[in-house]
């Protein structure tokens, strides 16, 4: 679809004939080496497994409702066995 219509504006396709983009040849063929790709694997921006949870208030409320019911529940079971 695009491309049609650099074909039909010829101002448009003679501008972006124009242009021409030269890519140095050592950056194509720079490679890194082991470190440095470890070393942007772990600078690499995660994503918060938490944020769907803390974004809404019912998550919220659970996220400090669960670990209470949790402490109650173990307390209770370790009672029961004894």
């Amino acid at each position: 679809m695009l491309k049609d219509e650099f074909q039909k504006e010829q101002w448009l396709k003679d501008s972006l004939d124009q242009d021409k983009v030269e890519i140095p040849k050592q950056l194509m063929t720079y490679k890194k080496s082991r470190w440095q790709r470890f070393l942007q694997y772990l600078a690499s921006p995660t994503k918060d497994p938490l944020e769907p949870i803390c974004t809404s208030s019912v998550g919220y409320t659970s996220l400090k409702i669960v670990p209470i019911a949790a402490a109650v529940f173990i307390t209770i079971f370790q009672i029961l066995l004894q």
